[in-house]
């Protein structure tokens, strides 16, 4: 189901999983100081991946390097260019990432039915002061990591009535009400219908035939 890149990247990573620690410092001119503020490390953490990855020469390529301005992926894998998303989240805390803005994704995944086979490399850390610990890593499918919600048929943030971001599901925790979807089917119908319930219209339409043109390639 993953792309076997992927599947290399995060057993390599499990394998090292308890050297993944380090501290967090920032420096300006001759004045260093230890960061014990959890914002950025997300971006920090997904920097960092894309240094280890080349130095253990996985076949992976950052597309922001090559100047792409494009939102997604993160990454590339493998010569057939699959697409790979990194997350991350506070291990103390809950995981309350954004996987997607909700509307661009419905728009994209549309257009670009491939996007929802899209691997997610997802980091739990632990920041205790300035000493940071990775505590574990998943690869996942986004079908695996969300759920419905008890307003929407898929858990999104809302906010006065509008839809932002789609949220994930405690996929690594017993102790939820919702469960993760069972398939990729699952998620595509539940994505659609919360389209089409939040906005009177939906893209699925488009989905299908743009899947079914892919198919036949």
């Amino acid at each position: 189901m993953y792309h076997k890149e992927s599947v290399r990247i995060h057993k390599t990573l499990l394998v090292e999983l308890d050297s993944l620690k380090g501290e967090t410092t920032f420096r300006i001119g001759n004045i260093s100081i230890q960061v014990e503020g959890k914002d950025g490390i997300g971006g920090l953490i997904e920097e960092w991946f894309g240094i280890w990855a080349d130095k253990h020469r996985f076949n992976i390529t950052n597309p922001k390097k090559q100047g792409s301005s494009q939102e997604f992926p993160d990454y590339y894998i493998g010569k057939d260019q699959s697409l790979l998303e990194v997350k991350t989240f506070d291990f103390s805390a809950s995981a309350n990432f954004d996987l997607a803005n909700f509307e661009s994704y419905c728009e994209s995944v549309a257009h670009m039915p491939e996007r929802v086979d899209s691997d997610y490399l997802i980091f739990a850390y632990r920041l205790e002061k300035s000493a940071l610990k990775i505590e574990n890593v998943w690869l996942k499918k986004i079908w695996e990591i969300t759920c419905p919600s008890e307003r929407w048929a898929l858990k999104t943030q809302t906010k006065r009535d509008v839809i932002y971001n789609i949220r994930p599901a405690n996929w690594y925790s017993d102790k939820t009400k919702y469960k993760t979807f069972a398939s990729k089917q699952d998620f595509i119908n539940a994505l659609f219908k919360t389209q089409q319930d939040y906005t009177g219209s939906s893209y699925k339409t488009l989905y299908l035939e743009n899947l079914s043109k892919m198919n036949k390639q």
